[in-house]
């Protein structure tokens, strides 16, 4: 990989990574007051309301996961008539199918408290919040294939910015709800609305500005379109299917066998599970324009090492990211959520981060499957897990004294097995390469993660910070030793080279700056 990539790849990390910290942020500051201010149980509600439109997306990713690779191949090959086809006909197909699924939720929210256990002091304050959200769903459904052009014209450093910008209306719209009107946990549904609104402006005016010739006209929408890609992506639906059973049911289980307050403590987990995969996002999100260009060009020795080079910076992220927790996640607790269990929401953490030492790696990878149109076996293999999951979860509560502990453990272990066995596997089935060819990648980044906890820890028996100033300058050392750690442990010496030649170009252009 050349220099020049490798540095715009950066940029992209690097802008979207600023958009990261903006919603972390927000969620750092809002989570502790909802919990303190309307409780525990109505925070919950809000991860599930936002999981139950995760829940809808099952039948909208069958249209979607495959447009930015139909769209943009087409159009990399010059032929933007088809490639208008594909724009218009997801367009057309997601007002249709994102209308039909918020009307049936709408249905179903009146008579929410039917559904789930909800306290009955917020009952309408609940319906209020999915209401808000599914509204959400519907604008960011509507208005996603425009974010397409940002892949062909490798332009997501621009939609990271635009990102950003989200959040900062959605904490400003936040902050006056807060601060002015009586307590209601349906204003962070409103704040969706708004961020959602401007990510679909920006998405937009991205679109117009940089591929003007692609068009979301009704003379492109073609039928045959819309049948090639929901035949391709009805199996990222099941996918997706099994990624809920695997991970998305957890809050749902805790309302129905466990407790709202159980809920709650759950959804504080998941907030922080969320961050991490956030973090995997940034980079394979950054890497995929260019696999997708790598591929439609026939360049495999080029794409095989932009995969590899992806999971060693994708596993910076997420072995600093664990052993930060590791180390510092009961004085980071103790500072955010001081009112709360922190003893046993700590402990369900670590039980659920554990699985991110190899999915970190791992999340880029999975791009694979769009782009070689390989899913039926991984598909397959996701809905047994998420079965098993899910089986294995209610086994546990029902006949174990674990509780709680159930709905992280059997995720944790199903997403373990899938990760270190059957992605790598099957990912190079897929590329038609040696089925060892991301182990040693896997292997040396499992190791690193090891070596930078260990170091972590002893640094911590030095210093031990006990207010978020101490917190935030430990994190900035932490992260600037462990990114040293994990290069020296996963880079060969080529690789080495050119993060040297990088960071070199870097600092001459701000001497000379």
């Amino acid at each position: 990989m050349e220099v020049s990539k490798i540095g715009k790849l950066l940029k992209t990390i690097v802008v979207t990574g600023v958009a990261f910290i903006l919603n972390y942020l927000i969620n750092l500051i809002l989570t502790p007051y909802i919990t303190d201010t309307v409780g525990t149980a109505a925070y919950g509600f809000v991860s599930l309301a936002k999981n139950c439109a995760q829940y809808a997306t099952v039948i909208t990713v069958a249209l979607n996961s495959y447009a930015s690779r139909y769209i943009a191949l087409e159009y990399h090959n010059q032929n933007i008539c088809k490639s208008n086809e594909y724009f218009s006909s997801v367009f057309w197909g997601d007002i249709f199918l994102a209308s039909v699924i918020t009307a049936l939720a709408f249905i179903l929210i009146s008579f929410l408290e039917h559904i789930f256990e909800i306290p009955e002091s917020i009952v309408f304050d609940v319906k209020l919040l999915f209401m808000c959200v599914f509204i959400s769903f519907w604008i960011t459904t509507v208005f996603s294939v425009f974010s397409c052009s940002a892949y062909i014209k490798n332009k997501l450093d621009s939609t990271g910015i635009y990102k950003g910008l989200s959040y900062i209306f959605e904490a400003g719209i936040l902050l006056v709800l807060y601060g002015f009107f009586p307590e209601k946990v349906y204003y962070v549904g409103v704040g969706l609305i708004a961020s959602a609104f401007v990510i679909a402006i920006s998405n937009i005016y991205i679109c117009k500005r940089n591929t003007p010739e692609l068009s979301a006209s009704r003379s492109y929408f073609k039928v045959s379109a819309v049948r090639r890609l929901i035949l391709d992506g009805i199996w990222t639906s099941a996918n997706s299917l099994g990624n809920i059973l695997n991970s998305g049911l957890d809050l749902v289980v805790c309302n129905l066998m466990l407790t709202p307050i159980s809920m709650g403590e759950i959804a504080i987990v998941k907030t922080i599970d969320n961050i991490f995969h956030s973090l995997y996002q940034l980079v394979a999100q950054a890497f995929q324009p260019m696999f997708l260009k790598s591929y439609a060009q026939n360049k495999k020795e080029q794409l095989m090492s932009e995969l590899k080079i992806s999971m060693k910076i994708s596993g910076i992220l997420s072995n600093i990211a664990f052993a930060g927790f590791a180390t510092l996640g009961m004085i980071y607790y103790e500072l955010w959520i001081p009112n709360q269990n922190i003893n046993l929401i700590f402990s369900l953490t670590m039980i659920t981060i554990a699985a991110s030492i190899v999915s970190g790696p791992m999340t880029p990878l999975y791009y694979v499957y769009t782009l070689t149109l390989k899913k039926e076996f991984p598909c397959i293999t996701t809905i047994i897990g998420g079965i098993l999951n899910v089986v294995g979860m209610y086994v546990l509560i029902k006949f174990t004294p674990l509780g709680i502990y159930s709905v992280v453990l059997t995720t944790t272990v199903v997403m373990l097995i899938t990760n270190f066995i059957t992605n790598p596997l099957y990912i190079s089935y897929a590329l038609k390469v040696p089925y060892w060819t991301f182990y040693p990648c896997l292997i040396r980044n499992i190791i690193s993660c090891i070596a930078i906890t260990i170091i972590f820890k002893l640094i911590s028996n030095i210093y031990r910070p006990n207010t978020w100033i101490g917190l935030g300058i430990c994190g900035v050392i932490f992260c600037i030793i462990g990114a040293i750690i994990h290069l020296v442990i996963v880079c060969d010496k080529k690789e080495l080279q050119m993060v040297f030649k990088i960071v070199s170009k870097n600092k001459k252009e701000d001497i000379e700056k």
